[in-house]
This record gives structure tokens, sequence and C-alpha cells, in this order.
């Protein structure tokens, strides 16, 4: 196979992605066909079981091309493995987070916010696939940052703690008028810090350090 072809072939999967993605958010994945997305990337409707072998591994990949956007494995990887104490770990994983969430636009958050009111069966098994790695990821930051081990029943609590506000404001800060959308729409420095000032005044409520 010629380069010429290979790239053409990566052009049409991204263009078919992109365009499953707008629709969905549009739409939903319920009612979005494939004709639909075939139609509106202007390819031949076979493309879609050529590229990704269907319509539920294309949602699959909308779903994870969303999700990349706002947390990349790759990105936390880095952060884990680097040289950081892991009270700066934990802070330059909120700046990411923030800096992230204010940087998107595009289809990406309404997609998430669907899946996430309406999930679908595709939900599972991109947490089995992909979403688990990057819950380890962030579980081994949060541990590290409040000084707990990673089997300590407290743990899903901080998570939830860190992670809820931060996926709210990922879903929801672009599309939903008032206070969400004000405090989604602030400088980043400001929120960035708040969200940590929050976070790790708990982890030391939660392990106080010896006196």
């Amino acid at each position: 196979m010629s380069r010429t072809r290979r790239s053409d072939g990566a052009a049409t999967r991204t263009k078919l992605l992109n365009c499953a993605g707008e629709l969905i958010a549009q739409q939903g994945f319920a009612h979005t066909t494939n004709k639909e997305i075939a139609q509106f990337a202007g390819v031949d409707l076979a493309s879609i079981n050529y590229h990704f072998g269907g319509r539920e591994r294309l949602y699959l990949a909308v779903l994870s091309e969303a999700h990349r956007h706002f947390i990349d494995a790759n990105d936390l990887n880095t952060l884990i493995n680097n040289d950081q104490s892991p009270h700066d770990r934990f802070e330059s994983f909120i700046d990411m987070i923030v800096d992230k969430m204010q940087a998107i636009s595009g289809w990406y958050s309404q997609v998430l916010f669907r899946e996430i009111f309406s999930p679908s069966v595709q939900l599972a098994e991109f947490i089995r696939i992909e979403g688990m790695a990057k819950i380890l990821c962030v579980r081994t930051i949060i541990c590290q940052a409040v000084g707990l081990s990673e089997d300590d029943p407290r743990v899903p609590l901080c998570m939830l703690n860190v992670v809820a506000p931060c996926l709210m404001l990922m879903v929801a800060g672009g599309k939903v008028p008032g206070p969400i959308g004000v405090i989604a729409g602030m400088d980043k420095k400001v929120l960035s810090q708040h969200l940590k000032t929050f976070a790790l005044a708990g982890f030391k409520a939660i392990n106080p350090p010896d006196m």
C-alpha cells in the first residue's frame, strides 16, 4: 500500500470520527444512524465497517477521543513518572485538568455529557479497554498526595471528591447556563487554585500529618 493510500485512509477515518462525534453530540448515539454519519462525512457507508468494524466500534472510538481530549493516558503516565513530590504532582494534575477543560471546544464535552446521563452499553467496554488504566493512574496520584495505601477504603471517597467537580465542569461547564457556566469561565489559575486548596485540605483532614 502506498503512503498516499495510507494517508487517505487515515484522513477518512478521522473525518468519520469527527462527523460521528458532531452528530452524536447533537442527537445522541441511539438517534444517529450510520447513513447519516457517512453522508455527513461524504464517504461511502461501507467505510464505517472498513475503518471501525461497525457502528458500536465507531461509537467506542468517539468516546475514547472525547475522553482523551480531557484526560490523556500518556500525560498521566508522564506525570506519575516525573520527579515531583506527591503534593506537587497532585497540583500539576489539577492544573492539567483545568487547562484542558478550558481549552476544549467542539463536540467532546457534549458526547461525554450524554454518555454520563444516559449510559450506553459501550461505556463498560470503554472503561475496561481504556478508562480503567486512567482511573488507576489518578488513584496513584491521589494516594500519594493524601498518604494512603491504594487499598485503603478511604481512597475511593477521596477520588470522588477530587474527580466529581472536575467531571462536572468538563461535561457541563460550557453547555449549562448559570453558576456552573460562570465557574467554568473563571480564570483558570483562580479555579485551579480553589480546587487544589479544597482537595488538599480534605486530604489533611482524612490523614492528618503526625504532630
